[in-house]
């Protein structure tokens, strides 16, 4: 059997790429190094705190993927993520008219009521299904203040989870993850020449499977709910006569250590994210390892998409890529007087992880 090593630099432990499914550890319980304690309670000082002036030199570069031929392209993703570990990347071969069309899925979904939400409740062991705020990262020990619906496409995972309405959510979420899947392994292969230089062209890509019976790749459809002030009984999103979900708002102003998604990483390898122009709040460390300076991850227009390393390439890499601290905060005064803080915010994320049988210690 062929097996390919990767260590990280000063770890004693070993973690191998393997090619057959025998004696396989799940992935999940890998030990990989993460920030320091200190380091997360720094993190959720303050849910809505400006970025400090410090961290505006920094920048999230964005990644054409027509302008150039595929070696500079993977030199620019390359010095991108083992800077800050983000990158936004356009014209990427993905339709406006695709990714309008998971978001009105995805409103179409949360739109609806609780009980009808919770049909297809959260799977802890299948990692698949709805859950409304009960996600509470160590940074913060409070849960997120967002609902969300996971799809992991590993066979059988998704076995009576599938919502029954939209009729086309289905069709149409496993059409879209075959799209971002073959994205993500595009940009998985640009960045494996530079992060395993020892590896066979095309090892973590095939490590990295959808709807096989050791399957990982997941798909998260977000909402952040809006947060409207409890006297503002003529707000439409709190009112609507047609979504009857009493959850739908919190209340204003929020706790300081709540926010839409605590500080965290991501544990697979590349994470692929969508945003809307006009629903700001992403933010990471402006140094993945140093102080608690945070920047904007801002949406590049409607169509732009973020790119995140996450805890496992950085690990396959040697840490010379970097799984870096992100965060959703509460929406900012200035927001809510622009009017976005009664629209809520959607998201949809895919996360790239490997299959268990390509994974153990």
């Amino acid at each position: 059997m062929a097996m390919e090593t990767f260590s990280t630099l000063g770890d004693s432990e070993e973690y191998v790429v393997s090619d057959n499914n025998n004696n396989i550890n799940n992935i999940n319980n890998i030990n990989i190094p993460g920030p320091s304690a200190a380091s997360l309670r720094e993190s959720s000082s303050t849910n809505t705190a400006p970025i400090t002036k410090n961290a505006t030199i920094v920048t999230i570069p964005t990644i054409d993927m027509t302008a150039h031929p595929p070696p500079i392209l993977a030199e620019q993703m390359w010095n991108a993520a083992r800077t800050i570990g983000f990158f936004t990347i356009t014209n990427h071969g993905i339709s406006d008219h695709d990714i309008d069309s998971i978001f009105d899925l995805s409103q179409t979904f949360f739109d609806q009521s609780p009980t009808i939400k919770n049909r297809v409740p959260f799977d802890r062991d299948r990692n698949s299904g709805y859950e409304y705020m009960t996600q509470a990262p160590a940074s913060t020990k409070t849960c997120d203040q967002k609902e969300s619906m996971q799809i992991t496409a590993r066979e059988g995972c998704m076995e009576g989870l599938w919502p029954e309405y939209p009729a086309e959510f289905r069709r149409d979420v496993e059409g879209w993850m075959v799209k971002m899947h073959a994205l993500a392994c595009s940009i998985l292969s640009l960045l494996e020449p530079y992060a395993c230089p020892q590896l066979p062209p095309g090892t973590l890509v095939r490590s990295h499977n959808l709807w096989k019976e050791d399957g990982q790749c997941t798909l998260r459809l977000m909402h952040y709910p809006p947060v409207v002030n409890n006297d503002d009984d003529d707000d439409d999103d709190a009112d609507d006569d047609d979504n009857d979900d009493d959850n739908a708002t919190t209340p204003t102003p929020p706790p300081e250590n709540l926010w839409r998604a605590g500080p965290h990483t991501d544990w697979g390898c590349i994470t692929l994210l969508f945003q809307r122009l006009d629903q700001p709040g992403l933010e990471c460390r402006a140094d993945p390892h140093g102080d608690d300076y945070w920047i904007e991850v801002p949406p590049v227009s409607n169509s732009g998409i973020t790119v995140n390393v996450g805890d496992m390439l950085q690990l396959w890499s040697g840490e010379r890529l970097k799984s870096n601290m992100h965060r959703v905060r509460m929406p900012r005064k200035e927001e809510e007087e622009e009017g976005r803080k009664k629209k809520g915010r959607y998201s949809t994320a895919f996360f790239l992880q490997a299959d268990y049988g390509r994974c153990r210690r």
